[in-house]
């Protein structure tokens, strides 16, 4: 668990142990990274280190959080601005533009075989504007959620594993033809 107050100097510092740790990552694996080696490449004190975080799991599931949130911000300013537009393009290709210009954390989890933190940050970003649009019925919620994560997880790992080789605009494509080829095959059920 983080627990980064609202001060300059706390956001200041994790944003220091992220960055540590990012640059160890390049040098050698996850699991060979100590705390010791972070706040030494930091240049900050152990304690600060435990104000701000508990494990190195929750350096990246803070900057995981964080960049989800700007997902969620960026998705609903896609909503309003496409109220009457169609539904997965005001929500799908904003979704894969923001995470084109936003893949250093993907990258840094999928390398460091960490993707149950990018299903806890989805499913949190996910809660959080089901929160906000609780007039919006979705029938086994759970199981759409799930699904959903799967998919978006799956998706973004292929992406940032093929250095994303496709635009936003293509993945998009992409992702509708597949959608359209799962409406076929439900059809003839």
């Amino acid at each position: 668990m983080y627990h980064i107050s609202n001060d300059k100097r706390s956001q200041q510092s994790a944003q220091w142990l992220y960055e540590a740790l990012k640059a160890l990552m390049t040098e050698r694996p996850y699991t060979e990274i100590k705390i010791t080696d972070v706040v030494k490449r930091a240049q900050i004190g152990r304690t600060t280190f435990y104000r701000c975080f508990e494990t190195l799991d929750d350096v990246l599931r803070y900057k995981c959080d964080e960049a989800y949130s700007g997902c969620a911000d960026h998705l609903k300013l896609s909503l309003l601005n496409d109220r009457l537009s169609n539904i997965a393009h005001a929500f799908f290709l904003p979704f894969f533009k923001y995470w084109y210009t936003h893949f250093e954390i993907v990258e840094l989890l999928i390398r460091a075989n960490r993707d149950d933190i990018l299903k806890q940050s989805f499913l949190k970003m996910v809660d959080d504007l089901r929160d906000e649009y609780p007039h919006v019925p979705i029938e086994h919620y759970n199981y759409f959620i799930e699904i959903r994560a799967a998919v978006s997880i799956a998706i973004l790992s292929e992406w940032v594993k093929t250095h994303r080789q496709l635009s936003p605009e293509a993945l998009f494509d992409i992702f509708k033809m597949h959608m359209a080829m799962d409406q076929y095959l439900l059809s003839l059920v």
